[in-house]
């Protein structure tokens, strides 16, 4: 998925970054607007105690191992994550 998603950021404009790529499995999602996965990571960076860290993404990276895999461990799966979004992104679709 992640080459799929490359080949469609941007609006497909690759900026000179590659002229092609090559894909094994997988195919982009129509997740719609990222800001619906934002409670996801609000979630992760409750679990990890990056809750009041003035940048959390630089806190997760931070993060021990131990801590921040048991947040993963402990969030939903990448399926079940692509599927909730998918349907909201679905359903803001019909609401427009």
């Amino acid at each position: 998925m992640s080459v799929s998603l490359q080949l469609v950021a941007n609006g497909g404009d690759p900026e000179g970054l590659y002229r092609g790529a090559i894909m094994q499995s997988g195919s982009p999602l129509p997740i719609g607007d990222t800001t619906l996965g934002q409670k996801y990571y609000d979630d992760l960076v409750l679990r990890t105690s990056c809750l009041h860290a003035e940048d959390t993404l630089d806190c997760l990276r931070r993060a021990p191992y131990e801590s921040l895999k048991a947040a993963v461990d402990a969030s939903m799966g990448i399926f079940d994550y692509t599927v909730r979004v998918v349907r909201a992104a679905e359903a803001q679709n019909t609401t427009h």
